[in-house]
């Protein structure tokens, strides 16, 4: 027989979802707790009173508000529908879902009925929650409000306490805990700025120490996970501008049902999150000045704030070292003068700007670290800036370039050479097109990676009429070679850089002072590691040393 389709179809729930009440919620007592908390709320509860009884062995929890009470004892169990009034209804969206959350459970409830004049009882069983069969109602004996007992499942005990306290924290009514009243505080407690938009309370902080957390909207007691507007300042690492949002009256800001622990992602949550952004920007506006990145900037113009530029300093720049793993941690700037900015070089270009930093022209300049995100602002674009390192060596009547694009040839090897030239191209401003300058440097040393981080691998070269200390000498070669290798089978930090250190003054002192002084730079420094801590107080030695044999005496005082 063919069936004939239907003209429309439309939607429904079907009775089957009844029978899969219990898998609706995850059943622990936060959840049930939170949904319990919110129905009086919405009841227009003043206080809720939530004790933990035991009798017979068995624990209840008893959860008692002082609200309008549950009219239509029918609609308790009405999955889907909430039955409350039209402003509740308007401005939260409620699901009538609420009460399945203790689905699972045996409950009984208890509530007065304004219509009928008296209260009404009935007890849930646990297996009931799915089977959709009829519960007989009994007569209550509470005079006003709702009371619900819950049997207490084991897993309920854990932290009860430290739940009711948390739910407590922001909720907008008194709650007690066998008769304790818990600390309540405002969740926008220590906000630089607390600004009114889109039915919420925006509080601004610019260190909030529980950013991490992610539970940044507070649904009248309820906090959820949201993504909300971050905005970084480019001075510190703790310049964190963050907001969190109070709900009041939003009715088009949506929870996920029905664990109502996400947001819907809708326009409601993009103006909201405009309307945060913007606020972070006021409260910056009323600082005397910031750190805020050009596209910070320029997104604040748009949302309406007027801002300054950002405040016109730079951090310092430091030659960068093969070791330079973790970053910088900017937290000064600096001092007044004429900046030159130097990008970031690696350590083998870096190294000896450092070098010629006090001679001319760079002795004028305050050598400033390159800030890209700050690229657009007059006052930075306007900065001089490197724009090309490069050494020209000169050795024996040849020359040979060193840079990013030519490297050494491989029979030059380390030792004196007979001048080293550091030419530095300096743009006159950022911008575009902007006048280059040249500007050649005599220095004294100059260390060649070759693409490696061993010394044996790089080419050291030093100028015949240097005045380099081998201290100085083996300082630079460590800044431009030593990078500790992490591999646990590897010694630590501390071990591997003081091999390299020594190593690296040896190759100095080879360089400068020649061969037999860097075998007895190695035996003095080996001395000194091994060796004096064994001398006696007060007491001197005498070493007479060859290959093979050693002999050692105490000098006569």
């Amino acid at each position: 027989m063919i069936m004939p389709l239907p003209a429309t179809i439309q939607t429904a729930v079907s009775q089957d979802a009844i029978r899969r009440a219990s898998r609706l919620f995850s059943g622990d007592s936060r959840d049930c707790l939170h949904e319990m908390c919110q129905n009086a709320r919405r009841a227009g509860a003043t206080r809720i009173a939530i004790d933990l009884t035991q009798q017979e062995g068995r624990f209840c929890l008893h959860i008692r508000d002082d609200g309008c009470g549950i009219d239509d004892p029918a609609a308790l169990l009405m999955l889907g529908h909430s039955g409350w009034h039209h402003d509740i209804a308007r401005s939260e969206d409620p699901a009538g879902m609420g009460m399945f959350s203790l689905a699972g459970r045996t409950v009984e409830i208890q509530s007065f009925s304004p219509s009928a004049g008296t209260a009404w009882k009935v007890r849930i069983p646990a297996h009931a929650w799915d089977s959709g069969a009829p519960l007989p109602l009994e007569q209550g004996t509470i005079g006003w409000g709702t009371l619900i007992s819950i049997e207490m499942p084991g897993d309920w005990h854990f932290g009860l306490h430290s739940i009711v306290a948390d739910i407590a924290l922001h909720f907008p009514l008194p709650i007690t805990m066998n008769g304790v009243l818990q600390p309540r505080e405002d969740f926008l407690k220590g906000a630089l700025l607390v600004e009114d938009a889109c039915g919420c309370r925006i509080g601004v902080y610019d260190l909030d120490p529980d950013w991490q957390d992610g539970r940044r909207i507070n649904f009248h007691g309820l906090r959820v996970k949201c993504s909300l507007p971050t905005t970084l300042e480019l001075k510190d690492s703790s310049a964190r501008w963050t907001v969190r949002i109070d709900i009041v009256d939003a009715p088009d800001v949506h929870l996920v049902l029905p664990a109502r622990k996400e947001v819907i992602e809708n326009g409601a949550m993009k103006a909201l999150r405009d309307a945060a952004e913007r606020a972070i920007y006021k409260a910056i506006a009323a600082r005397p000045d910031h750190r805020l990145p050009f596209a910070a900037w320029e997104r604040a113009q748009e949302l309406g704030v007027a801002l300054p530029e950002s405040r016109s300093s730079l951090s310092p720049w430091h030659p960068q070292t093969a070791d330079d793993h973790h970053g910088r941690i900017r937290t000064r700037f600096a001092s007044e003068g004429t900046m030159l900015i130097v990008p970031f070089l690696q350590p083998d270009l870096a190294q000896p700007i450092g070098l010629a930093r006090r001679q001319t022209p760079l002795q004028y300049f305050q050598l400033v670290e390159e800030e890209r995100l700050l690229e657009g602002y007059a006052w930075y674009d306007q900065l001089p800036i490197i724009v090309h390192v490069s050494f020209q060596i000169h050795h024996d009547g040849a020359a040979y370039r060193y840079d990013d694009n030519n490297h050494l040839p491989a029979d030059l090897p380390s030792g004196l050479v007979d001048r080293i030239v550091l030419e530095l191209t300096v743009a006159q401003s950022g911008r575009e097109n902007a006048p280059q300058y040249m500007h050649s440097i005599n220095i004294p040393a100059l260390v060649c990676d070759n693409n490696g981080w061993d010394i044996e691998a790089a080419t050291i070269l030093v100028t015949r009429d240097s005045d380099i200390t081998p201290d100085r000498l083996g300082q630079l070669i460590y800044a431009t070679l030593f990078c500790s290798i992490d591999d646990g089978d590897n010694d630590s930090w501390e071990t591997q850089s003081r091999a390299f250190e020594r190593d690296a003054r040896q190759e100095a002192t080879r360089i400068l002072l020649g061969e037999d002084a860097a075998i007895l730079q190695a035996i003095d420094m080996s001395a000194r590691d091994h060796l004096t801590w064994l001398i006696p107080q007060d007491r001197k030695i005498v070493i007479q040393a060859e290959r093979g044999g050693i002999t050692v005496d105490f000098i006569p005082s």
